[in-house]
């Protein structure tokens, strides 16, 4: 464990000397307005350059030493999740770059997680990673020796599109990568796709937002579908290219899953709401379509509950406990009675950032689903939805302030307290988030990639690298993870999370 963390340490202080990296490549990219030239944000430029830099001196031997070696060797599944929220939009960097020697690198790391799978606990079919350890697994009774689904869906939608790009990139022998992981997907969705499943999948299509009557999430379009049909889109895309993958398509199996696609499509078609508010004559257009996710679902969740306060006065404050010392307790000082529910609430951003890599794992196999799984095309969530999605953000989340870009917490351009006195079942106090307080999400969750919004994501590189000191001051109030508040490998981590993200291929998204 010792040597882990010298060797953990010293590639951080490496990695810290980008900043002196940056200062002597990227300015010289720079216009002389300070912006950077278009240049500098392609594959090959100086930007890709210092996130390989980054990686090679401190990303890689976190994935391996801290989240592999250590917790999911102990059996912290969370790790996986952590895996893919990290690393997903360096992943789709190196595909947008063909990186294929970085692809493999990726893949290595992958695939030693597969040996941590075992059968499945209740005697459900296929293998699953079990959460016995870390935080969550630990304290929280129900998640103990359980497959925590939303961590093991959002990893292999990582996986998946790895391996779908590495099925294009040369031939393999059998049993390699791309077959493990095919195999591996195929177990989890037929074990996702039981008869339980789609009938919950009928009932959440068939609900509208008014049968949301408490705090229950039973009827709401989660992540965890999102991801579901990404592995999907990616298998299909593995399918049509590598036939030979020894995965009937015309077993029962096969026929159960393709019924479960149709009613994750069917979910997520019932659950983007767009909106055409009329244009500048008065007159509405597609150029004008936004959108937004579950719009009313999540007006009574728990973690929303305060969304209508937009004060700065903290709702809840976490004290230190008198009688034990090492513990924080919740004092609330704004009782949530106060305030109705935000009738169209759905996602907050941070969660919605999933849009991102689902979008993509759609526009990349959208033939390949059609032919592998014999859907209809119109079934597919359309490329205008994605445009859509990317307006509403650039209209209504963005705070149409170029010089100090924030973002609201919810995606419907509320901006009240998110998760204040949230519980995740670790007992820790926590304080929710302001407004504004999510505004990090932008820069790492890959929003810049969308349309109309890479300009925005250049502007915050901008401010995280200013040596001005109100420029300082505003990103330590509101991106505090890129002043290294929380310490080096936090900065590393969210440098390698933004940075990718403004590189483009032959300056084109």
């Amino acid at each position: 464990m010792r040597l882990v963390r010298r060797r953990l340490a010293s590639a951080l202080l490496g990695a810290c000397g980008l900043v002196v990296l940056l200062a002597s490549t990227v300015p010289a990219a720079q216009a002389q307005s300070g912006g950077l030239m278009p240049d500098a944000l392609n594959c090959d430029g100086p930007i890709e350059y210092a996130v390989w830099r980054r990686w090679n001196q401190g990303g890689l031997a976190f994935v391996r030493e801290e989240l592999i070696a250590q917790r999911l060797a102990a059996g912290d599944t969370y790790a996986l999740y952590h895996f893919e929220i990290y690393f997903h939009n360096l992943l789709a960097m190196a595909q947008r770059c063909q990186r294929i020697d970085r692809l493999y690198q990726l893949a290595e790391l992958v695939s030693s997680t597969y040996a941590k799978l075992e059968p499945a606990p209740g005697n459900r079919p296929g293998r699953a990673w079990i959460c016995r350890g870390g935080p969550e697994c630990s304290h929280n009774i129900r998640l103990r020796n359980t497959e925590v689904m939303l961590s093991s869906t959002q990893f292999l939608a990582f996986a998946t599109s790895l391996a779908n790009s590495l099925s294009r990139a040369r031939p393999e022998a059998p049993g390699d990568f791309v077959e493990q992981t095919a195999r591996i997907a195929r177990e989890h969705l037929v074990r996702w796709s039981t008869p339980a499943a789609q009938g919950a999948l009928r009932k959440q299509i068939a609900a509208r937002p008014e049968d949301v009557k408490n705090g229950s999430s039973e009827l709401f379009l989660t992540d965890k579908e999102l991801w579901q049909i990404s592995i999907y889109a990616d298998l299909a895309g593995m399918l049509a290219v590598r036939p030979g993958l020894a995965l009937d398509q015309d077993d029962a199996g096969f026929a159960t899953m393709k019924a479960h696609l149709d009613l994750l499509l069917g979910l997520v078609a019932a659950r983007i709401t767009v909106q055409v508010p009329p244009g500048a004559n008065g007159k509405a257009g597609k150029s004008a379509m936004v959108a937004d996710l579950d719009a009313g679902f999540w007006r009574l969740y728990d973690d929303n509950r305060y969304a209508g306060y937009t004060g700065r006065d903290k709702p809840v404050v976490c004290k230190r406990d008198p009688a034990r010392p090492d513990v924080f307790v919740a004092q609330t000082q704004i009782p949530a009675e106060r305030f109705a529910p935000v009738a169209n609430l759905g996602w907050d951003i941070s969660h919605a950032r999933r849009l991102v890599h689902f979008f993509e794992a759609i526009e990349r196999n959208r033939a390949e689903m059609v032919r592998v799984y014999g859907i209809s095309p119109s079934s597919l969530p359309s490329h205008d939805s994605m445009v859509a999605f990317a307006r509403q953000l650039r209209l209504h989340v963005w705070n149409q302030d170029w010089n100090r870009p924030l973002f609201t917490n919810y995606f419907s351009g509320a901006n009240g307290w998110y998760r204040v006195n949230y519980d995740n079942g670790t007992g820790n106090c926590s304080e929710g988030y302001p407004p504004y307080g999510q505004a990090e999400s932008f820069p790492t969750g890959g929003y810049a990639t969308w349309p109309g919004l890479h300009a925005l994501g250049v502007r915050l590189y901008e401010l995280t690298q200013s040596a001005s000191v109100d420029d300082r001051d505003f990103v330590a109030a509101y991106f505090p993870s890129f002043m290294g508040r929380y310490g080096p490998s936090k900065r590393m981590i969210a440098e390698l999370m933004f940075w990718p993200t403004l590189v483009r291929r032959g300056g084109s998204r």
